[in-house]
């Protein structure tokens, strides 16, 4: 896990974001939350046969795509694209609209070839793991 610093280097990947497991009353704000950060930001949902799809795939996909979609899965934010110093003021805005989210990523040349359900099991696991250190300390 790298951390994200205060540049205006650019992340990997065309400029969006993927939101998956939220409500469809959460799902609308969010949308308009995102394309009040950036009309250019491309803002995707997780459609519900999508566990097997790769990042990518996902990410090529029309702005607002399966807005529509109840998807089982933990409430996840996966970045594209952002500048580093952007993305730190993007979440700090999300927090603030008191939709809660368990899991948040930055879409890398790495992860972009994973599935869904995989990039969202090592978030998992890593949460878990984060926690079991802070539980010892």
């Amino acid at each position: 896990m790298k951390e994200i610093g205060e540049t205006d280097k650019k992340l990997y990947g065309e400029y969006g974001v993927l939101y998956a497991g939220f409500s469809k009353d959460e799902r609308e704000k969010l949308k308009d939350f995102s394309k009040s950060h950036s009309k250019e930001l491309k803002v995707v949902f997780a459609c519900k046969n999508d566990r097997e799809l790769l990042l990518k795939d996902i990410f090529k996909r029309e702005d607002g795509s399966c807005i529509e979609d109840d998807v089982d899965f933990p409430k996840t934010v996966i970045l594209s694209g952002f500048k580093e110093k952007e993305l730190l003021e993007f979440l700090k805005k999300l927090k603030s609209l008191n939709i809660p989210y368990e899991l948040a990523a930055v879409l890398t040349k790495f992860s972009k070839d994973w599935k869904l359900k995989d990039l969202v099991g090592e978030l998992i696991k890593e949460r878990e793991e984060l926690a079991k250190r802070n539980r010892k300390n």
